[in-house]
């Protein structure tokens, strides 16, 4: 598990969950790309399949692909019901993601996932470690947008919690103002003296 990158480096890797609401993702990538700024998507096999050209356009856009599963359904039944996935279903669901992905993208997701709703246990590493995914990766700062903050609270709270190496957390769906917000996150965070990279720029892996 990871949710920091080098501390040593005034780099920040804005990171962006899509689980099936295709929201405002078409914007937030107009807004990455005015900005020239290199994002990290975690996506789920489902929205890989109903969104393909969304996601072709992230790969050509240089912005990182993480497995976000398939189902977004909770490994370990903490945040979400029903409860606990069978080492077995986990697997499955695995590879069933990074095959939907990989058939949009022509890559694999490898070595990147983020577990729906940040969970995870030791069972869940190894079963990741057996497929080859180093990095389960989590965040420094989660922008609230998903908890209906306003696009001001979201970007104070983003631009106060930055640190260098933070991997910020954000959402594509509509129920969320993150990206409203996006393009003063940026501004604040470069004001401050940040850039940004995919969360590999971030980590170095």
């Amino acid at each position: 598990m990871v949710s920091r990158g080098d501390a040593g480096r005034r780099t920040v890797a804005l990171t962006f969950d899509a689980g099936a609401d295709v929201g405002f993702t078409a914007e937030i990538l107009d807004t990455l790309e005015r900005s020239e700024v290199r994002s990290t998507f975690g996506i789920t096999g489902r929205f890989a399949e109903a969104h393909p050209d969304l996601v072709r356009r992230m790969t050509q856009a240089g912005h990182l692909i993480m497995n976000h599963s398939h189902e977004h359904r909770s490994f370990t039944g903490v945040s979400a019901r029903p409860a606990l996935l069978s080492p077995t279903e986990r697997l499955n669901d695995l590879e069933r993601a990074d095959d939907a992905i990989r058939a949009v993208t022509g890559q694999s997701t490898r070595p990147w996932f983020r577990s729906p709703y940040g969970d995870y246990d030791a069972s869940l590493s190894a079963i990741l470690g057996s497929l080859g995914y180093r990095y389960n990766v989590l965040w420094t700062v989660d922008s609230l947008g998903w908890q209906g903050l306003s696009p001001a609270a979201i970007t104070s709270r983003c631009v106060a919690g930055a640190v260098p190496g933070a991997i910020l957390l954000f959402h594509v769906g509509a129920q969320s103002q993150d990206s409203t917000a996006l393009p003063a996150v940026i501004a604040g965070l470069r004001q401050a003296g940040y850039g940004f990279g995919t969360v590999a720029d971030v980590i170095g892996g």
